[in-house]
């Protein structure tokens, strides 16, 4: 009886050449794959084995084929030439590619070594569609940023940019073309059973080629040890000359994993929107230094947060200051040479202290200790053209527009430095090329009106704030209302200006308002000069932080400037000559 080609083919065992030998081969390379990542093997070697298996493969099938029965089948000359023939063409190709392929380890180093000047982290993707993990996806590429910057030379963008591009952006093309970077440093979350596992890979966006990849076992809910993980396998693709001699001692994170996570969490959290956001992760903060009292960077980020606040009047001057200076000198103590906690300190010095000389010793210092500190960079340029040294001012918001090329604090900072500085072109360019990007950004549609109303371009001003008036739930802060008031005013919309003064102050009064320094302002475009004065000295006993306005000349009249009750409360502020 004749027997079937299937039915050889159970009889002789080739079965196991497709089966068990491509499982046992997967085996054999991820064994490979641990000791060229563990070890620093040339990482040829992996597809060296994947040559040998292939080779081996074909082997492996003539072999059951042949002898798959049982009982002894005697192996022929004729079979004898073709495993010597297969295993000369394997050994023959494996040895022109070990010899004519390049190391990757060496072409990753040999790239990074070129023109690579400018790294973009991108925050990771969450695959887990678990929303819990979003803490990780945000915090872990933010600490790769902080890490990357202290121990390479590369110029790392902040998350600010990074953070903020378009998922169609997130790629080697987009990242180029929006941050002109030369490298994207981006990864995922996975869930495998009931593990995480962190993919990341560097990218030469020039060509879309991979210099570095790797994947990482997210344990014990260890962060820390994840981040060192990681850090230290993207520092072996680099060579030597990328990494910094005198590497910062700065504390940027807990050796605890509960700190960390909790320090994390309440980052994600501080780049809300909402009061409840910003409260919940002042609580994280809070949690991780009950637990770790030295953790540096959870007292800075309470100090900032809380300036944030001070900034836009969400909360009572003591509530915000007082908390916040304590913070900030418990993290200087703790950690002298901490970058951030200068810039933190400078806006509680410049905000809440109208302490000039020390707020920019506080920012000079947190600029000598990071010159590539993005923070520091756009308060330390903000402060210089509030005391009128616009020139330096300029010098600083540039540079921060290289490290953060889309951001809106580089970007709000770049067209307000340049509004301040009588650059009224530039400041529309800036804050129009910010609203391209922020399409929602209430405040860069207020101040490019602001910057088109010096331009005298009142219909787009108008524009502008029919915009802003439309993204606004309701009725907005004291300081933005009133920057309504004054476009309408200097524009001659008196009907809009008159409706606009008498809805704002039905709601403002002694008992009732948050920003006294925009109350007087109202009061000045209604021609009441006497409540102007009244609301300004109200400012100034109150320390309200933007009291600093009434140093700028652009806001003011000559006749205002010159009136001997303005030069009165204007002394008690102390400005320097410029």
């Amino acid at each position: 009886m004749n027997t079937s080609f299937i039915d050889k083919l159970k009889n002789r065992q080739v079965w196991k050449s497709f089966v068990a030998y491509p499982a046992a081969s997967f085996i054999i390379l991820q064994a490979v794959d641990f000791f060229i990542s563990k070890y620093g093997l040339n990482s040829k070697m992996l597809t060296l084995t994947l040559i040998l298996l292939i080779g081996g493969f074909f082997i492996s099938v003539l072999w059951n084929w042949n002898h798959g029965e049982k009982g002894i089948q005697k192996v022929t000359r004729k079979e004898q030439l073709i495993y010597g023939l297969i295993t000369i063409i394997t050994v023959l190709y494996a040895s022109f590619y070990w010899a004519n392929a390049e190391d990757f380890n060496n072409y990753s180093k040999s790239q990074a070594s070129i023109n690579f000047r400018k790294l973009a982290v991108l925050p990771f993707e969450n695959k887990t569609n678990d929303a819990s993990f979003v803490y990780l996806s945000d915090g872990i590429p933010e600490n790769l940023i902080n890490h990357i910057s202290r121990l390479t030379n590369l110029r790392v963008l902040s998350r600010n940019s990074t953070f903020i591009l378009n998922e169609s952006d997130r790629n080697a093309q987009g990242v180029q073309k929006k941050l002109d970077a030369d490298l994207m440093l981006s990864g995922r979350i996975e869930q495998l059973d009931n593990k995480l596992m962190v993919n990341c890979q560097l990218v030469n966006v020039g060509d879309g080629t991979q210099i570095w990849g790797d994947k990482f076992l997210f344990k014990n809910n260890n962060v820390v040890e994840l981040e060192d993980l990681i850090t230290n396998s993207l520092l072996k693709s680099l060579p030597s000359s990328s990494r910094k001699e005198n590497q910062s001692k700065q504390q940027l994170k807990s050796n605890n994993p509960e700190v960390q996570a909790h320090y994390m969490k309440g980052r994600a959290l501080s780049y809300g929107s909402t009061s409840e956001e910003a409260e919940k992760a002042l609580n994280h903060f809070r949690q991780a230094i009950e637990i770790d009292p030295k953790f540096v960077p959870a007292y800075v980020a309470i100090a900032n947060e809380k300036i944030i606040q001070a900034m836009f009047s969400t909360a009572t001057r003591d509530e915000i200051f007082n908390e916040s200076r304590m913070a900030v000198q418990t993290a200087i103590a703790l950690d002298p040479e901490y970058s951030e906690a200068y810039v933190v300190d400078g806006s509680i010095k410049f905000y809440g202290d109208f302490n000039w000389s020390e707020a920019e010793a506080s920012y000079k210092k947190a600029f000598d200790l990071d010159s590539l500190n993005v923070n520091a960079l756009i308060r330390y340029s903000a402060f210089l053209a509030a005391m009128k040294r616009y020139d330096e001012a300029l010098i600083l918001a540039d540079k921060a527009i290289l490290l953060d090329p889309i951001s809106i604090s580089s970007l709000h900072n770049l067209g307000w430095v340049n509004l301040l500085a009588r650059n009224f072109e530039t400041s529309e360019l800036a804050f129009s090329e910010a609203l391209d990007i922020h399409p929602n950004w209430i405040w860069g549609y207020i101040k490019r009106g602001y910057t088109r109303m010096f331009l005298h371009k009142c219909d787009l001003a108008l524009e502008d704030t029919n915009k802003a008036r439309s993204l606004i739930n309701g009725r907005g802060g004291d300081l933005l209302e009133s920057t309504f008031i004054e476009i309408y005013g200097v524009c001659n919309f008196d009907e809009l200006k008159y409706t606009a003064i008498t809805n704002y102050l039905s709601e403002v009064n002694e008992t009732n308002y948050n920003d006294p320094v925009a109350v007087s302002f109202v009061y000045l475009i209604k021609d009441d000069l006497d409540l102007f004065f009244y609301w300004m000295e109200k400012s100034i006993k109150e320390k309200s932080p933007s009291v600093y306005l009434y140093g700028l000349d652009l806001f003011l009249s000559e006749d205002i400037q010159n009136n001997p009750r303005f030069i009165e409360l204007k002394a008690l502020l102390n400005f320097p000559s410029k």
